[in-house]
Formats: C-alpha cells, structure tokens, sequence
C-alpha cells in the first residue's frame, strides 16, 4: 500500500480519482506525485492543466489503486458528483474557442498575450477578428491546455513549438496544426484549422473565367511537365493543387502527394506526410517517391534547392509535377527559383505552366452590407473566390528564362500570348456584383492598377 500524505489529496477531487483511477499520494516542491494505472500515461496531462503543477507519475496496477482510493476518500459516490474536468474554466475556454471557429467557418485561431490578459482572433474570409478577451491567470491555463492537446512540452515557454491535435465540433471531425512562440508580452498561439471530412475541390468551383479554366486544364491534363501555382499565404494555392489533381484518374494512374500538413485525405492516392522529427523532409520524400515510378506528384511548397532541383529533373525525366511557390506573380516566379539555386536553362526546359492567384471576399447575398446581418456579421462579405493568371510556357518565354530577361519582359510576352492579368481578372468579379473595387484594391494592392 502507499504512503499517502493528506496534503496531496486535496489537489485532486474525488470524482476526477475515481472517473480516471488515480490516486495523488504525495507532494516534493513543484511536483505532485501520483499513482495512475499501466498504459494510462495520457492521465498525467489532464492531472498537469487540473492542478497547475508539475507531475510524476508512478504506475501501479489498476485494482491496487481503486482500493486505495476507497480507503482514503469518505465517499467514493463522490464519482457522480465531482467531474474535474467539465468544471475546469481553462478547458470550458478552450472548447468554446473551438466551437466558435467552427461555427464561423474560420481557417485560424490567434491566441496572443494582449495587455494583461491575452486575446482571442479568428481569421475568418482572410481577415482577423477580437472573439474573447481572457484575463492574465485564463490567458495561460488556456494556453497550457491547448499546448497538452498538441502534445508539446508546457514548461518550454522559450523555444518555438509545433504540433498536432484533433477535435470535434457539431459533428464535425476538425484537425489543428498548433505553432506555438515567444513573444515580447508572452507566448503566442495559431491554429491552423482543417476540417477532416472536407471534400476535394473541382477546378470549376474555384471561380476561374473560362479561358482561364481552358489554359489550367490543359497545363494539369499534361502526360508531363512542370507546373507553378504562385502567391502569398492564404491565396488558396493549395486548394488549386487538390482540385488539380482531381482532373487525373487515379484508377489508372500512379498520383502521389507529399504535403505538409495532409489538408485533405484522398482516396486512390499516395500522400506522403511530412515529418522533420522523423526526418522525412520534402526532398527526402520526393527522391522516396522517384523510385516508385509516379505518373504525377504533388508538393506541397517548394522550400529549398534540393528539393527543386529534385522536382525539376523529375519533370525532364517524363513526370507531371504539380507545386507552390511564394512569388508575388507568375513573371517573378521565375526569379524565385533562380533564387533556390535552379539553373535558368533547367527552367527553361521543364517549366510547362505558373498559376499566380490571389483571394477576394465575395459580398453578402443576405444584406449586402447590413450592420445586424448574422451571416456576416455585418462586415458586408461573406465567403471568397479566386482571382487568377494562368501564363503557359511558349517558347518565346524560354528564350527570354535563359538571357536573364526582368519580370516584366516576361510578363509583356505573356500579355502577347492572351494573358489575362490578376487585376483584370478581378475586375471580372467587380463588374459582376460578385465583389468591391476596395476589395480588390486590398487584396492586390499595385497589382490592381497593372
């Protein structure tokens, strides 16, 4: 039997003991020392958010702890009584949060140190919204919580974190990428949201004019080549990959992703996971799936020398290669992979297509900008669609990859060819009621006046 210190105990309720059969038996400085079953180490992150203390664990058998739990707790019904963690502010917190988002259709949730306290904002439509505002002792169980759900260490405040979790919410099953890192006022959390039953995008959903759709799907339908899909974060490139993909037939091709995070499970496809712990890097995959004989293959983002030039020859050699690239247009991503180390002849040769898109908020079929609108919570827009420029590799534009030519000699040999810019694509929106010019004018910026 243990040694049980009576000072111990009343860290932990009774209901929480019995509900998850442990038994806290002693206390050394910051650490609770308590006793859980066999295979049961999940426990310990539910004692560590409940008691706000540093834990060691020591496990026993399961029969030996209920019985001492029945000796050292007058009531044992208690169980029925007490439940620790429906009462826990920091995981009530935590799971409105979630509801919220959800509910909103949010694609991130911002948990930041603010004054005192810290604050809550959903990134919802590309834009950023004040949910909750916590105060200072909230402020960090929440963020202790939500760091336990990711599986990172809480007592590291310093060092930048990552990790996963999932969660559900009206039935909904919704994944979370966590990165967590210090501040100047504390430590700052986003959570990047995906929703795991999400289905695959079609390319005609999107919002691409129909010479534009002719031009992708030509570049996608491809038996090889090198295809770009351009833009800031949060432009939807990946969205277009997906619907990409969608346009092959998986039942007689071998299509193979290799993606950080997994958005979207495909049924029929490879989809590599990648793991720098595990040490499966983009490039390390990518020379993985080489030997497998692809017919096409996914990267999520091209981040580095190695893996481009990896993507490149895997293009000359006879595959499709579908990827993003962080490139202000299409010209200037040309510039961006000289920029990782691609020779300008290898571009020349391989690329085939760039997609360079951006995102515009769509107005608000319900009020078209009414204060009190619930859908939209009176910010007038509701939703978003796709901007885009599809410029298809002539040879004109190779001759021009080679001598080094500027963007913008590019670009007039692209408009030469039938471009259709991102400003004049998204004036396409406007002039159909679909969105505003300020609308326009802030997601493109100078692109608007192109």
């Amino acid at each position: 039997m243990l040694s049980i210190e009576a000072e111990a105990l009343r860290y932990i309720p009774a209901g929480f003991a019995f509900r998850h059969n442990v038994l806290a038996y002693g206390v050394d400085g910051p650490e609770l020392l308590v006793a859980i079953p066999d295979g049961e180490s999940s426990t310990v992150d539910r004692i560590r958010l409940l008691t706000g203390m540093q834990v060691r664990a020591a496990t026993f058998p399961r029969e030996v702890i209920r019985k001492q739990l029945s000796t050292v707790y007058a009531n044992p019904s208690d169980e029925r009584d007490d439940d620790a963690e429906i009462s826990s502010p920091a995981i009530r917190a935590v799971d409105e949060i979630h509801e919220v988002a959800v509910r909103s259709r949010a694609s991130d949730i911002h948990i930041e140190p603010h004054g005192d306290g810290g604050r809550v904002r959903l990134r919802i439509d590309g834009q950023l919204s004040v949910i909750r505002r916590l105060d200072g002792s909230l402020f960090a169980q929440v963020v202790s919580r939500i760091k336990i759900l990711a599986g990172l260490d809480v007592a590291d405040r310093r060092q930048p974190q990552d990790g996963r979790y999932s969660f559900s919410s009206d039935g909904s099953s919704v994944d979370a990428r966590l990165s967590s890192i210090a501040t100047l006022g504390g430590e700052q959390l986003v959570i990047r949201l995906f929703d795991a039953r999400s289905q695959r995008p079609i390319l005609e959903n999107l919002g691409m004019e129909a010479g534009t759709l002719r031009r992708v799907r030509s570049l996608v339908r491809a038996s090889h080549g090198f295809v770009i899909i351009c833009g800031p974060t949060g432009s939807g490139k990946t969205t277009t990959l997906y619907a990409s993909l969608a346009e092959r037939d998986s039942s007689a091709e071998h299509l193979c992703t290799i993606e950080d995070p997994i958005e979207i499970r495909l049924p029929g496809i490879a989809q590599v996971q990648i793991s720098a712990r595990a040490g499966m890097t983009f490039s390390r995959a990518l020379r993985a799936i080489l030997r497998q004989a692809p017919d096409v293959i996914m990267i999520g983002e091209m981040r580095d020398a190695e893996t481009a030039n990896a993507a490149i020859s895997a293009a000359l050699s006879g595959q499709l290669v579908l990827t993003t690239l962080h490139s202000y247009d299409a010209a200037r991503a040309i510039d961006r992979l000289v920029d990782l180390q691609v020779s300008r002849h290898a571009v020349a040769a391989a690329l085939t297509g760039i997609i360079a898109q951006r995102l515009v908020r769509t107005c608000c079929s319900a009020c078209r900008g009414g204060d009190d609108c619930a859908r939209c919570a009176g910010t007038g827009f509701s939703g978003r669609t796709g901007v885009f420029e599809c410029v298809e590799t002539t040879e004109a534009l190779r001759e021009a990859i080679v001598a080094g030519a500027p963007a913008g000699e590019m670009l007039r040999l692209a408009e030469q060819d039938g471009l259709r810019s991102l400003s004049c694509d998204a004036m396409r929106h406007v002039s159909a009621g679909r969105t505003t010019a300020s609308e326009v004018e802030r997601v493109l910026g100078l692109a608007a006046s192109r």
